[in-house]
């Protein structure tokens, strides 16, 4: 092995022991007993391990472009894990966001897989250890409130009922022999205390709905500009991010209006764009994925061979939560898995069925992540890396590839397809306006309502997403035009869609700038 995929292997291994619950749920068999320790701390003596191996990275010399690519993604993660730390988002981080910390650590706990003694054994000592992880939480939250690192107000209250809605559905954590017993002991008293300090220390604490962006914030501005190269892999100006944005709500306007000038007001009131039943979001999940199984020989010259499986979220996954995705973990224990959240169908758009299953299903992150497995001689960092604008930015690309593909089976379901564009390319205005330009809360909505046809409890949703994890929804549009730009060189080219798909996916998760030299490398060979 070189000293380059060593170093990477060092790295992942690195991660690994930080984050032990993702671990678990990646399917490695490691430590199965601990949560994440956010103490500050521990915070620190991970950063020096980071600070070790960036260290050790600049030392490098690149043997060729597989070496040079893992040498990007080591200097990327290690940057963006260190901003991370020093950015101390989760000492104000406080929402219902499932990307965020205690959201996530509640709804992930219990899909774990525990399909041996060890992993069972493992559940209930995690469940047992929960209570020093909210006592370091509220620690952590003490401190940021004492240095001006205050939450929003409203996200706080969701995140009051988000815990009352998982103490009045702790059944869903007993999911092993023996569960029920420290759920009452342990998880139940844990998620009360938690809730009870939001209520009395965090709720006054909070900013209003007029200040709710990071540029409110001590040092915000700053913590902005690491947000946005974190998920974007770029230095991006917020104010030529928010422009982009702008020009592209305005084509979209265009490709809406061959629909009517009515349009947003039927896509919003008219019952028949909506769901009634959960089983018949399910077939319409099934029906679309099938499809673009039939067609994918035709795009693509590698077409996984193991299916992506399609199930409803499971029970302790709030209704809010979108539909999602979760790649095959690396024993086996689970399949590629779309996950339909059929809790509430009333509030799901029947339109979008098609473009969500392209997205987070086939081609999108099925393709992605099967293609990524696939890559064994790769370093295990290039195949999990968690670069969101490669992964969000491919199943955006593939949402209007599926048009190309000729997927969409009616003008509703091309509707749903521009619906979920305008979504994304408001992302790129609301984001920039809330943690840049200083917006209120309303002033984002009322964006989104008059320039996308998503209903208004939609679009709150949206905004409050955008609220709790700041600079993650640019990921989507800032890479698909990456993706779109380099395929409209290929093409230039004469080369086949096929083997342009072939190549972006050959090389694991990359940041936009390792994209770009992939695809120029590739072009230049010709």
């Amino acid at each position: 092995m070189s000293e380059v995929n060593a170093l990477a292997d060092r790295l992942f291994d690195t991660i690994l022991d930080r984050y032990p619950v993702d671990a678990t749920l990646m399917g490695f068999d490691l430590d199965h007993e601990s949560l994440v320790d956010h103490s500050e701390e521990a915070d620190q003596q991970y950063a020096v391990r980071l600070w070790a191996i960036g260290d050790a990275a600049e030392r490098l010399e690149p043997a060729n472009l597989s070496e040079r690519i893992t040498l990007g993604i080591v200097d990327h993660e290690v940057r963006t894990q260190l901003d991370e730390i020093n950015g101390r988002q989760i000492e104000f981080g406080i929402s219902a966001n499932i990307r965020t910390t205690v959201p996530g650590t509640l709804a992930f706990l219990p899909r774990l897989p525990v399909d041996t003694d060890e992993r069972k054994a493992g559940y209930l000592e995690r469940l047992r250890r929960i209570d020093g992880f909210f006592a370091t939480m509220i620690e952590r939250h003490r401190t940021g409130f004492a240095n001006g690192r205050t939450p929003v107000k409203h996200l706080v209250e969701q995140a009051i009922e988000l815990l009352n809605g998982h103490l009045e559905n702790l059944g869903a954590f007993d999911v092993v022999a023996g569960a029920s017993e420290v759920i009452e002991e342990k998880l139940k008293p844990a998620i009360e205390n938690y809730r009870d300090f939001l209520q009395e220390e965090a709720l006054p604490r909070g900013r209003d709905s007029e200040h709710p962006g990071l540029c409110w914030l001590p040092e915000g501005d700053t913590l902005y500009r690491k947000a946005i190269r974190a998920y974007t892999t770029e230095d991006l100006d917020p104010e030529e991010l928010h422009a982009i944005g702008l020009k592209l709500i305005g084509d979209l306007k265009r490709e809406f209006a061959q629909y009517g000038d009515d349009v947003f007001d039927r896509i919003r009131t008219e019952p028949e764009f909506r769901h009634r039943t959960a089983e018949e979001m399910m077939e319409a999940a099934r029906t679309a994925v099938a499809k673009a199984e039939a067609a994918a020989s035709q795009w693509f010259r590698t077409v996984p061979s193991q299916k992506c499986a399609i199930e409803e979220t499971p029970p302790a996954v709030p209704a809010h939560v979108p539909p999602h995705y979760l790649a095959a973990a690396e024993d086996g224990s689970r399949p590629g898995t779309y996950y339909v959240n059929t809790k509430e169908p009333q509030n799901r758009l029947r339109i979008e069925d098609e473009a969500t299953a392209y997205h987070e299903a086939v081609p999108g992150h099925h393709f992605e992540n099967s293609k990524a497995a696939l890559l064994e001689d790769l370093p295990v960092i290039r195949r999990k890396t968690p670069i969101s604008v490669f992964g969000e930015g491919w199943a955006l690309y593939c949402e209007r590839l599926a048009d190309e593909m000729g997927l969409y089976s009616s003008d509703e379901s091309r509707l749903g397809m521009l619906t979920l564009d305008a979504m994304r390319a408001g992302r790129l205005v609301v984001d920039t306006g809330l943690h840049a330009k200083g917006w209120g809360r309303q002033q984002a909505v009322d964006f989104l309502v008059g320039n996308t046809p998503m209903a208004l409890m939609q679009i709150e949703s949206e905004v409050d997403r955008y609220l709790g994890e700041p600079g993650q929804a640019l990921a989507y549009m800032v890479g698909r035009l990456k993706f779109q730009e380099l395929r409209e060189k290929a093409t230039r080219q004469g080369k086949d869609v096929r083997d342009f798909h072939e190549v972006v996916l050959s090389q694991g998760r990359l940041t936009l700038a390792l994209l770009e030299e992939v695809v120029d490398e590739w072009l230049a060979d010709a």
